[in-house]
């Protein structure tokens, strides 16, 4: 019977995100199944490509030619079902390719390395050099030169080293003085394949060379080398002896080692004995050792340093560890949100529930919003776990990402702590995943599939019963909406752990200190309680969510703002470097003495960051050591966890930071935090910036008073009346989320519908106008023969708020599921934006469509 498998190829082109269909050679009908890795020939050349598979089925029913499989890739399937399930529905969700998808699935590091092989064709085979030269009134050069590279290759050759050898030869003869006429190599070396390919092809339709694709597949993986005797000691001997067997006296010390030392790793044999590799392979020949290959798991290290505390857990605490577990098989269960404020002891619930889950043979996943930002979590876990935690994220190399995957696999890895992308992990019996911080914006990925990991996780719930609980002390609007619609468990932990009183805030008034005469960016009362609190000998935690010196920098002659070339918005200021730097694209220029717009020395920069914050304080406090925690401290790997290190050893006495040292930290020693302009966010043209002032400030409050001491948090803000700040100081939760829930009500923001975002970029910025144009008119259209006539829900097209971003051009629609079905709008875009792209848009632009965005800029 034939059989016939529908495959999805490893193709980013929208093009070819299909099914495509091919016969299923007798030779594997028998092993093939959903989910393999396997081999196809595709396009017009038959090019080995990866693809997977999606479908197996018995007739064909496509009045086409199929080709066939040429290999399977793995033994085993590298997707199972429920994978190749969420693959298709996050398709649709997201509006995304499949390939999108398959790549946040499958392991990393697995690797196709195929290339076009050139021999001889078999009437030829036993041709030699002379016979070649005989031939030359029927060859051309070109033509002898191919046989030739042939012959000269043991009668094998790949095409890029043919191209490697054309190049070099041509230079040296100076045969093709085209060349000569090419600086670019990239350019040079295609011009030179198109035309050896040309030449190729009509040689192997001259029966003189035969042209065959090749492919190796690679694994990245790493096999330590084990030697250990053959046979007994004794029992070798006597075999030595028997067989007359001559042994130099480094083999026989290299022998008399390992009858004492089993499974010993080669390079340290070759270290601990001075010992030659030669040496060694010559016992193995006289089957004197064996060689045992395993494989070597290379774990990220973390050099944070946790010191474990006794932990007696309160009421609380142990009710919502009861609820979780009671019901982790209850086939009904919701997802749980545990609402817990800043040292309720989320953690420790956390890890009670893993605990349960692995008695129960349940693996677990620990969500985290950026793992570089948690190194306290991480320590923790594996202080208490051990070696059954593993970490993923993504700074790790495509080799350790693959261990990690291999690891779990293999069941060595039963907990494992990520960012958004470890909960595809392909654990076989996951029980649990657990969403740290959930109310974080990391959680939603910007970059295709834009995925939201809370609705992977419903998902999980639904479709594999999957135990799901989320934490945070400010939960998102939407989210918690969802719980008090009953569609979550909500479970809360009002009080900390330790029964002390959250930090009381007091909020200064920075207008009155300009009134005063004062214009530092201090107030004179947190400066007189940063004095107390070191004289104490506390710690002092100052935040401004702003890193670099300044926000710009200006001619105060003319105006001229010192911009980024390739986005629209100022440079920040760096004074160690004097640079101007784009926090966007990475764009930086040295700032000069003089302005480039009217010659003026009146350059000066305004505003504040980090950096200048250090410079000040350092100024203002003599003698007080000071770190510096942001994204310019920590680019050098294992920089954050020293600066962490340092800070809780008490080797500093003020931490200044940006959002990085707003989650995830425990100093016992902090009695301080000072905000130091809590409305910086306020006026952020963004419908979440009241939402995202409030997260961020509690959070970092959150850091003050978290042992026995108890904690203080000044706050300094311009603008004291503001709700979102009252709110604040009272840890006021549920009135700020009344306050806010009725005005997402009122403008229809989310929960209360659905948003999609297409923005379109390119280049050229007239391109981008009529695309976004062309796109609008056709969605218009279709709407208006589905009979829909009211396009309120449709905001644009507009410019971006920030409209160019590295030498982008942005333009965007925004859609609102007002009167309109969500799933025939999706549908409609869908259709215009990927279906038929290439009728309504330039190939020269990006098209970027984004569910629910995170934000609108």
């Amino acid at each position: 019977m034939e059989k016939y498998a529908k495959v999805i190829v490893k193709n980013n082109s929208q093009y070819t995100d299909n099914l495509f269909t091919y016969k299923v050679p007798e030779f594997l009908q028998d092993e093939i199944c959903l989910g393999h890795r396997v081999l196809v020939p595709f396009g017009k050349g038959n090019k080995p490509i990866e693809a997977y598979v999606f479908k197996i089925i018995d007739n064909n029913d496509e009045d086409i030619k199929t080709k066939y499989i040429y290999d399977i890739l793995d033994e085993r399937p590298i997707l199972k079902r429920q994978d190749l399930e969420l693959i298709h529905w996050m398709k649709n969700r997201y509006l995304c390719t499949y390939m999108d998808c398959i790549n946040l699935i499958i392991p990393k590091g697995y690797k196709l390395n195929n290339y076009k092989s050139i021999t001889l064709h078999p009437s030829l085979k036993n041709i030699d050099t002379y016979e070649i030269y005989d031939l030359s009134e029927k060859l051309s050069e070109n033509k002898r030169f191919v046989l030739q590279s042939v012959l000269d290759n043991k009668g094998k050759i790949k095409l890029d080293k043919l191209v490697d050898k054309k190049i070099e030869y041509s230079t040296a003869v100076a045969e093709e003085s085209e060349l000569y006429g090419i600086k670019d190599k990239k350019t040079l070396k295609r011009k030179v394949t198109d035309n050896l390919n040309s030449l190729l092809y009509k040689m192997k339709e001259e029966s003189l060379i035969d042209l065959r694709w090749e492919y190796k597949s690679i694994k990245n993986e790493i096999k330590v080398c084990y030697i250990s005797l053959k046979m007994d000691y004794v029992e070798m001997m006597f075999y030595i002896k028997e067989n007359k067997i001559r042994l130099g006296e480094k083999q026989k010390q290299i022998l008399e080692f390992l009858k004492n030392n089993e499974d010993v790793e080669l390079n340290d044999l070759v270290q601990l004995l001075n010992a030659s590799k030669s040496s060694i392979n010559s016992l193995e020949e006289k089957n004197l050792i064996e060689f045992k290959y395993e494989d070597f798991y290379r774990e990220s290290k973390s050099n944070f340093n946790y010191q474990n505390k006794d932990v007696i857990l309160n009421e609380e605490q142990n009710n919502a560890i009861e609820k979780i577990t009671s019901e982790m098989f209850n086939e009904d269960k919701k997802p749980y949100m545990i609402h817990g404020v800043t040292g309720s002891g989320k953690t420790e619930v956390y890890m009670e529930v893993i605990d349960y889950a692995l008695k129960q043979g349940l693996d677990s996943i620990v969500l985290v919003p950026e793992i570089s930002l948690t190194p306290q979590t991480i320590a923790r876990f594996k202080n208490r776990f051990k070696d059954i935690v593993g970490v993923f994220h993504s700074r790790l190399s495509e080799g350790e990402k693959h261990d990690v995957f291999r690891e779990i696999q293999k069941g060595n890895i039963r907990i494992l702590i990520g960012a958004r992308s470890a909960i595809f992990a392909p654990f076989n019996s996951l029980g649990v995943v657990i969403v740290d911080e959930f109310h974080e914006s990391s959680y939603k990925s910007d970059k295709n599939p834009k995925f939201s990991t809370l609705e992977i996780g419903r998902y999980l719930v639904k479709k594999r019963n999957i135990t799901l609980v989320m934490g945070s002390a400010t939960p998102s609007v939407e989210e918690y909406y969802r719980a008090k619609n009953g569609e979550y468990e909500l479970i809360e932990l009002k009080k900390r752990a330790n029964n002390k009183p959250l930090p009381k805030i007091e909020v200064v008034d920075m207008k009155e200190e300009l009134k005063c005469g004062n214009r530092s960016f201090l107030s004179n009362k947190l400066r007189l309680q940063i004095e107390q609190e070191i004289k104490n000998n506390n710690q002092v935690i100052l935040f401004l969510n702003r890193r670099g010196y300044s926000s710009f920098v200006s001619c105060r002659e003319c105006g001229y703002v010192f911009e980024c070339k390739n986005c629209d918005i100022s440079l920040t200021y760096h004074k160690s470097q004097n640079i101007g730097k784009c926090h966007y694209c990475g764009y930086e220029e040295v700032i000069p003495k003089v302005c480039p717009e009217c010659k003026s020395k009146y350059i000066k920069e305004f505003g504040l960051g980090t950096e200048k914050i250090e410079e000040e304080i350092k100024q203002i406090f003599e003698g007080v050591r000071v770190l510096r925690l942001d994204k310019d401290t920590t680019s050098q790997k294992y920089e954050m966890e020293n600066i962490l290190n340092k800070f809780q050893n008490k080797e500093a006495d003020i931490l200044i930071g940006t959002q990085m040292i707003s989650k995830g930290l425990d100093f016992k020693h902090v009695t301080l935090v000072g905000i130091l302009s809590a409305d910086m966010m306020l006026n952020f043209p963004d419908f979440k910036s009241f939402e995202n002032t409030f997260q961020l400030v509690t959070q970092v409050s959150g850091r003050a008073g978290r042992s026995e001491k108890e904690g203080k948090v000044i706050l300094q803000a311009y603008d004291t009346d503001s709700s979102v700040i009252k709110r604040i100081v009272n840890y006021d939760f549920d009135g700020f989320y009344e306050d806010e829930i009725k005005i997402r009500k009122l403008f229809n923001y989310t929960p209360f519908n659905n948003m999609i975002s297409v923005v379109v970029s390119s280049k050229n910025e007239y391109m981008v106008k009529k695309n976004i144009t062309n796109f609008y008119n056709t969605l218009v259209y279709l709407l208006k023969e589905r009979g829909i006539s009211d396009f309120d829900f449709i905001l644009g097209p507009n410019p971006c708020s920030i409209s160019k971003i590295n030498s982008n051009y942005r333009w965007q629609i925004l859609f609102k599921d007002d009167n309109i079905e969500i799933n025939l709008l999706k549908g409609i875009i869908k259709y215009i934006c990927i279906t038929k792209r290439e009728l309504v848009f330039d190939k020269d632009v990006n098209i970027s469509i984004d569910i629910n965005p995170n934000s609108i800029l």
